[in-house]
């Protein structure tokens, strides 16, 4: 794994232990939506890699 998708993989057990404290639907929502992005990146960095 490369240096950038280890970085991702950071921010998003992050993200995921900050909607684990958070009971807004719309923060909720917009957490997953960053995640989400987040792991359409790392696919884009390595497309020969399934998720």
């Amino acid at each position: 794994m490369c240096k950038k998708c280890t970085e991702l993989d950071e921010k998003i057990e992050h993200y995921k232990r900050i909607s684990s404290h958070v009971t807004d639907q719309l923060t909720l929502d917009g957490i997953a939506g960053l995640i989400k992005q987040m792991m359409a990146e790392k696919t884009t960095l390595h497309p020969e890699q399934k998720q």
